[in-house]
């Protein structure tokens, strides 16, 4: 009886003592997971191995001429396993020295003791990682290859390498927002962000381990699913035109100071986006840089650059023709409550003209008459008609950002009485500045509308992935005979209208002026020049277009707010340039012809041989008079190019002022000076006029006015 109440009692105190036991575990692993979780969670965090994402190399974006637009150079985090097991101490204590002065060399960060108590003292600690430096070039990482220590290779000398790729901009700011970027939860810009598919590449998969600190470290076992490299994309940028373009578009911002402006340069036949610049004024200063893509993004009022399509409707339609006799009156017209205005007139022709010359006046007053005439009873018609050029729909471009057309609808409630007089004048509707653009170009391209393309090819490896062709949007916007009195009166704005400073001897010129008020809150109240825009828009050369091109100007405050003054220059010196490096040398010219375009030339008389090395370069012939003399005069008549000899130099020295008339201004304030005259330059150019008559005496110091054509 005994023997069972002693077994019992041991059964009991054997239960209580595992309860116990029990119980205690179940408060410790409470205890760790509750009270110590966030602690060993982290500890946990510090020391995960698991595959991560290898960054695929993006792809290079090109010029069409293959300079590089943008690329992804690699850089480089660099570490050292200063413990790895094949690490002794005697090899790491023979390298430490000298390793810490390469580093420290290299780096310049550090001082050489700094690097030596770094490193020992995480051998000292058993650590297995220790950062080195930060995004080093691939340069500077075959420099570290070769260091002490680092030398014995990756597992004796325990160096970790971990890649990054860093976008890079070869030409910098230069077409920045054009190239764009692509960046996670960002809208996309540009071509980057068009074409990141393609771009982008494969991202790779490697066995990576986390230490102490949160540091990812490569695992090299074998594993490791490599990434495929991106596609490259050559656009149709040229590099030398879009440096012109934006240099001269940023002059003329800096000139007027306008809040922002934009050019696009395209090839007539193809729809290649040769050259895109899009400038804004960054505080108050004169500061401009890329931060928005107006030409494709800002849809907005066209004023009379519109005017083209009005009159093409109404030719179209066989209502109007460019003969017909319009009134002016006086530059002033009044539609309901509202007064149409002419910008400007001339008084002898501020009544009666024919629509051409309505056209080159661009006349709001004579434009909108002829459509009120034809249309005010069936306004639907007229916009129809404006329909089937594309105005109401955007272009579907490759690149985001297009900003959405809107054309008014009769019976809408934004369609009111002064609707259509004002419509047919650029007012009351909105489009990008590249959707005019597209219509002049089609009217350049025989009627034929291509689509504005901003991507030649896509090539992996050097192989072609995908050619992009012109694409038509519409194989004729008007008939054969409307599109050669378009043509017409395109010319005729250049060659007598409102943009007749454009015009040249050399190529002509063909577009339309446009200078639009900005309307604030619906209202146009014109408080100041910064509340207009003005804009160009044409193509070169007018007989044989190559290019088309369109310039807005937006709140210009200086110097002239008309699209002539601010926006004209912009595009002619753009097409000057343009067209002078266009020119090739066809052997197939026979010299007749060659003589024949002399005859259309103008040379600036200046130094003999900077002046035949230019004829040598462009194989144009000439007969020279000139001998042995330093200085030449040129004159193109009986389509012949002859120089003959001047002798300023030498009148100078005599004490007689020069005929300096057609002299670049460079030589000729460099010839005055060299004769201690103070020379005070106006105007742009060849000397035009001198203030000291030619064979006049002169003495030094005495100031002579030079003004430049």
């Amino acid at each position: 009886m005994e023997a069972k109440k002693d077994i019992v009692l041991r059964t009991y105190l054997l239960y209580t003592l595992i309860s116990l036991l029990g119980i205690a575990i179940c408060v410790r692993v409470f205890y760790v997971q509750h009270v110590e979780g966030v602690k060993w969670k982290k500890e946990e965090a510090e020391f995960t191995t698991s595959f991560r994402t290898i960054e695929a190399v993006r792809g290079n974006i090109y010029a069409e001429d293959g300079n590089l637009l943008a690329t992804s150079l690699p850089y480089f985090d660099v570490a050292m396993d200063v413990n790895t097991e094949y690490m002794t101490d005697d090899v790491f204590n023979d390298n430490l020295d000298s390793l810490s002065i390469c580093l420290s060399s290299l780096f310049k960060d550090k001082a050489t003791r700094e690097y030596y108590k770094l490193l020992k003292t995480a051998r000292d600690n058993g650590e297995r990682y220790v950062m080195i430096h930060h995004s080093i070039s691939y340069d500077d990482l075959q420099k570290l290859k070769h260091f002490p220590l680092i030398r014995l290779g990756k597992y004796k000398g325990g160096l970790i390498i971990a890649q990054n790729n860093r976008r890079e901009l070869p030409f910098q700011d230069l077409a920045e927002r054009t190239i764009g970027y692509a960046r996670e939860n960002v809208q996309p810009v540009g071509l980057e962000g068009a074409y990141d598919s393609y771009l982008a590449g494969v991202n790779g998969q490697g066995l990576m381990t986390k230490t102490a600190g949160g540091i990812w470290v490569p695992l090299n076992n074998g594993e490791n699913l490599q990434p495929q490299n991106g596609c490259d994309i050559t656009s149709t940028i040229n590099i030398n035109y879009q440096d012109v373009a934006e240099q001269s578009l940023r002059t003329q911002l800096i000139k007027h100071h306008a809040n922002h402006g934009c050019v696009v340069l395209m090839e007539v036949k193809t729809g290649r986006v040769l050259a895109i610049a899009n400038l804004t004024r960054k505080d108050s200063s004169d500061t401009y840089q890329e931060m928005y893509n107006y030409v494709t993004g800002e849809s907005m009022e066209p004023g009379s650059t519109f005017k083209l399509f009005s009159l093409l409707v109404a030719m179209e339609d066989g209502l109007v023709n460019p003969t017909d006799t319009v009134n002016l009156e006086g530059g002033q017209h009044i539609y309901y409550d509202r007064t149409m205005k002419d910008a400007e007139h001339d008084d002898e022709e501020a009544r009666s003209v024919n629509v051409q010359r309505a056209f080159e006046l661009s006349s709001n007053v004579g434009i909108s008459k002829v459509i009120c005439k034809h249309y005010a009873s069936q306004p639907q018609k007229f916009v129809d008609g404006l329909c089937r050029l594309g105005i109401n729909q955007p272009l579907h471009l490759s690149i985001p950002g297009e900003g959405a057309p809107m054309v008014p609808n009769p019976g809408t409630n934004n369609w009111y009485g002064t609707t259509l007089p004002w419509l047919s004048v650029g007012y009351g509707l909105t489009m990008t500045p590249l959707q005019t653009l597209t219509i002049y170009n089609a009217v350049a391209n025989n009627g034929v509308m291509v689509k504005p393309q901003f991507i030649d090819a896509i090539t992996k490896d050097g192989k072609l992935v995908k050619k992009f062709e012109p694409i038509i949007m519409n194989p004729a916007i008007c008939s054969s005979s409307t599109l050669k009195k378009l043509r017409a009166m395109l010319e005729g704005v250049v060659l007598r209208g409102t943009a007749s400073n454009l015009r040249n001897t050399v190529y002509a010129i063909a577009g339309k002026t446009g200078t639009a008020q900005i309307a604030s809150k619906g209202q146009y109240k014109v408080q100041s020049k910064a509340n207009y825009r003005a804009s160009f828009v044409g193509y070169f050369p007018a007989d044989k277009p190559e290019y088309s091109c369109i310039v807005i100007v937006n709140s210009p405050s200086a110097d002239g707010y008309y699209g002539n003054i601010t926006a004209g220059p912009i595009f002619r010196e753009i097409a000057d340039k343009v067209y002078a490096s266009s020119i090739g040398i066809d052997p197939a010219i026979d010299d007749t012809t060659r003589q024949a375009k002399n005859n259309n030339l103008f040379v600036k008389n200046g130094d003999a041989d900077d002046t035949y090395n230019v004829f040598k370069a462009l194989d144009m012939k000439c007969k020279s008079s000139a001998g042995t003399s330093s200085w030449v005069e040129c004159n193109a008549h009986d389509s012949t190019l002859t120089v003959t000899g001047c002798n300023p130099e030498k009148q100078l020295q005599k004490g007689i002022i020069p005929d300096l008339k057609n002299m670049n201004a460079e030589d000729a304030v460099y010839l005055l000076e060299n004769a201690h005259l103070k020379v005070s330059v106006k105007g742009s150019g060849a000397v035009r006029e001198q203030s000291l008559e030619p064979g006049s005496s002169y003495t030094k110091g005495q100031r002579i006015t030079l003004k430049l054509s």
